[in-house]
This record gives C-alpha cells, structure tokens and sequence, in this order.
C-alpha cells in the first residue's frame, strides 16, 4: 500500500478581534474563524478575510458555539485596539499563521522565547 501526501488546500478565514472584561480591566484574542462555518452562524465575524493553508484539528476554542482557533493574545496595558498594543502568540500555533492574523490589523507581535 502506498501512502500519497496532499497538500493542505488554502481556504478564506476571517481573523477577527474578540474583546471581553476580565477582573483587572480589557483583554482582547485575535482569532480565527473559517469562513465556511461563519456563514452557517447566526453570529456575524467582522474582521479581515485572509487565505490560509491550516490543517484539520486547529480549533480549540468556541465562540458562540462556534469553533475558533485563538491566534495571540493582548499583553501590557492600555485597550486591545490601541495601535501600539503589543500581542504574544498562544502555545502551539505556527508563527506564520500568527504573523498572517496580525498583520491586516498592524499589531506588533512579541518574539517566541
């Protein structure tokens, strides 16, 4: 039996920014949701649409029932939207799938350690 290797087909996702309270004041994701499972919502992702090549599985995190994959997180004070705020990549996501999140919404990404 021989075992064929596919590529991973590129597919529109929507990279959005989720921000909700915590105790000590605004946390914020930037999150990613496929846009095939986004249009079967009720809930509409305003965000950015980007074509990425991510494998099956990735989703880890529900939204309004929905399976999301959370990209980084907001470090530092101040608001998430904040032009200048600064974002850590959650364990277990590729730097290039974060970089490709970030960049539509101009975020500085902190480096891997």
């Amino acid at each position: 039996m021989k075992v064929f290797k596919r590529a991973i087909r590129p597919e529109t996702c929507i990279s959005f920014l989720y921000i909700y309270q915590t105790t000590w004041g605004t946390a914020g994701d930037i999150c990613l949701i496929r846009e095939s499972v986004a249009d079967t919502s009720m809930s509409k992702f305003v965000g950015h649409k980007l074509e990425l090549a991510l494998p099956k599985g990735m989703e880890r995190d529900n939204l309004a029932g929905l399976p999301i994959i959370k990209v980084a997180g907001h470090v530092g004070d101040g608001h998430p939207k904040d032009p200048h705020s600064e974002w850590e990549a959650y364990e277990g996501v590729d730097k290039e799938i974060v970089l490709a999140a970030l960049h539509p919404w101009g975020f500085k990404l902190i480096e891997f350690t």
